[in-house]
């Protein structure tokens, strides 16, 4: 059995535990740009320390929100695009991307005390479905799967409160 190892006190002292792939693939962010309407950021890596520094700020003992908080969006780079109707990025099915990574990298993840890969897979697979322009297209029936995961109230304080676009944290 591995050793377990005691979440980082911070984002930098995390980011320097990351297994190299891991890095590489944090790092790659820097060249996904993103919508300046919804992540005024300028790139993906931005959001995704900004996003993990109000994991630290709001959750510091959980290490599943910030598991998910360096996960959610790691799938960008690999789904890149500039859609043609307007000139902007899209990065649509980054999240099945993202659960990729958390499964390559579950054994990293578990070695962090107290880490559920199931619980980051939840949040990181449905952090979109929750925004407001899908979730209120949502049949209820699709809803219902997500509402009653024992998880759905962290959804949605990660979604709420540490998934928003903006350089606030």
């Amino acid at each position: 059995m591995a050793t377990k190892m005691k979440m980082k006190s911070s984002v930098q002292d995390l980011i320097k535990s990351l297994p190299q792939g891991l890095k590489e693939v944090l790092f790659k962010q820097w060249d996904a740009k993103q919508n300046g309407q919804w992540h005024p950021e300028g790139n993906n890596l931005k959001h995704v320390l900004i996003v993990m520094k109000r994991a630290y700020k709001y959750y510091p003992e959980d290490v599943n929100m910030v598991m998910s908080a360096l996960f959610h969006d790691l799938g960008k780079m690999d789904v890149y695009a500039i859609n043609p109707k307007n000139n902007m990025p899209i990065a649509y099915g980054h999240a099945d991307k993202s659960i990729d990574y958390v499964e390559q990298f579950s054994g990293w993840i578990e070695s962090n005390d107290g880490a559920s890969v199931d619980e980051i897979k939840y949040i990181v697979r449905n952090h979109m479905k929750v925004k407001s322009s899908v979730w209120n297209q949502m049949r209820e029936q699709k809803k219902e799967v997500i509402m009653s995961h024992p998880s759905f109230d962290k959804l949605m304080a990660f979604s709420n409160k540490l998934d928003g676009g903006g350089v606030i944290i």
